[in-house]
């Protein structure tokens, strides 16, 4: 039949689930849209009424909510389950045990009222469950199976003492030492201990998931394999695998991939690379407080794509390289001391890593609104800091951005390349959309010499810089 609509929702939709009766789907988005230097910053669950052909709501998550993959309904559809990253940004990374970083959680939906109910932590005490990925329920709807594709497991939680326990809290009963009240379960590392089981697999990045009967089928996306376990044979079950085809041999740059993914390589499995930078390297659009610039000035998460070929890197260009940058990550955020051939297959894998072409082109090309733009780009002195092909002078500048500890600092100029799907920008993400940078934080015109523009103007500077 071919397409029959195209429905905006808020920002890379990732999966989606229908509704047993067809009449709504729901849409999960990977990433948060908005500023982040303020008090509250999460993805939403877009919910689309089919026959309409629109979205009819947006559910927003617990704060910190990102990365969230994917997403299923109950049987009979009363509520649906999400899988996704909740992230302690708001917290300095002084410390990585116990969630003080990034935690591993279910969030649940009640469907009838497009709401969020709460949100349960996958994670254990001492032991994360990183990067939750696909989920399912048994037909029967005994079970929730979850797959933790950087830990290389798989979660099955009884979904009626799940909701049994989330309904005592609601009520106002204590359930753990944690729980108190409903709002205290999205911090209870314990509050699924005696309701579900964590499953290792042999293969490496489960991620999609389905469940046949009692047989759950996980799709392992590094090892090219199939994890296959039996719920009705009992709980001691462990899972078998299945290859996809004869084993073939790791090049630098796969391995780098995999490596990029796994939270096994992290100090008590909390996250992996990509919990930050959850879709290829790219940035999870939050604010952090990483220790290497001083502590009490969150950035917001850069853009790991031609970071090689742009040193310095961080914001204010404290690691000389990415080759640095690599290492003091694995250091100071995994927490861990690994290989140093592990450090060189993630900067081959890094390296790899080609810019998407932007959505605002028109068949391949600057549209009309954009060849002005490029015109005001070159006028206004953009490109003087930001010269083709990268689109940055590998210079730093105090552009009078710098706010508290950072105030007079030169920040680095950050490549404009694939800049349509960075936000929030600005080192602190305070401007949600490009317009805002251009027309609302540069009132020195260090930025570029853009107050004389008209706001026609600034459309079409806009359009030129989101085209690249």
């Amino acid at each position: 039949q071919g397409q029959i609509a195209t429905i905006p929702v808020r920002r890379e939709p990732v999966a989606a689930a229908l509704s047993p009766n067809g009449t709504r789907l729901f849409v999960a988005n990977l990433l948060p849209v908005g500023r982040a230097d303020g008090d509250y910053i999460a993805a939403e669950v877009s919910v689309i009424d089919t026959a309409a052909k629109k979205v009819i709501a947006s559910i927003q998550l617990p704060n910190g909510s990102t990365g969230l993959r994917g997403l299923c309904f109950s049987p009979g559809g009363r509520y649906v389950y999400v899988t996704h990253t909740l992230s302690r940004y708001q917290m300095p990374t002084t410390q990585l045990e116990r969630g003080w970083m990034n935690t591993s959680a279910l969030s649940i939906i009640d469907t009838a009222k497009c709401e969020w109910l709460n949100t349960v932590l996958l994670d254990d005490v001492d032991l994360g469950a990183a990067n939750p990925w696909g989920v399912a329920c048994t037909s029967d709807g005994k079970y929730i199976c979850v797959a933790h594709a950087g830990t290389h497991e798989i979660s099955v939680i009884d979904r009626a003492k799940l909701h049994d326990k989330l309904a005592k809290v609601a009520a106002g009963e204590k359930v753990s030492s944690v729980s108190l009240t409903a709002a205290d379960v999205p911090n209870d590392l314990a509050f699924l201990v005696d309701l579900r089981r964590r499953i290792k697999l042999d293969g490496n990045g489960p991620r999609g998931l389905a469940i046949v009967g009692s047989t759950v089928y996980v799709a392992e996306y590094f090892s090219d394999s199939l994890g296959i376990l039996n719920l009705s044979a009992g709980p001691e079950s462990e899972a078998e695998t299945l290859a996809l085809g004869p084993k073939e041999q790791l090049t630098v740059v796969r391995r780098g991939e995999m490596l990029f993914h796994d939270a096994t390589i992290c100090f008590q499995h909390w996250q992996s690379c990509a919990s930050c930078h959850p879709e290829d390297s790219r940035p999870d659009g939050l604010n952090w407080d990483l220790l290497n610039d001083g502590l009490g000035n969150p950035k917001n998460t850069k853009s790991l794509l031609l970071a090689h070929k742009t040193p310095p890197s961080m914001s204010l260009g404290v690691r000389d390289t990415a080759e640095t940058a690599v290492r003091a990550g694995i250091t100071h955020i995994l927490y861990s001391v690994r290989p140093e051939e592990e450090a060189q297959a993630i900067d081959e894998y890094l390296k790899s890593l080609q810019p998407v072409p932007s959505p605002y082109l028109v068949n391949g090309k600057l549209s009309a609104a954009a060849e002005r733009g490029q015109k005001i780009f070159n006028q206004t002195g953009c490109a003087e800091c930001h010269p083709a092909p990268l689109y940055t002078d590998l210079q730093s500048h105090d552009i009078g951005t710098g706010k508290l500890m950072d105030k007079g600092k030169a920040f680095d100029t950050p490549t404009l390349v694939e800049v349509w799907r960075t936000a929030p920008y600005l080192h602190d993400g305070r401007a949600a959309t490009m317009k805002e940078l251009l027309s609302e934080h540069n009132p020195a015109e260090a930025h570029g010499k853009t107050a004389g523009l008209a706001e026609e103007q600034i459309d079409d500077l806009v359009e030129f810089v989101l085209s690249l």
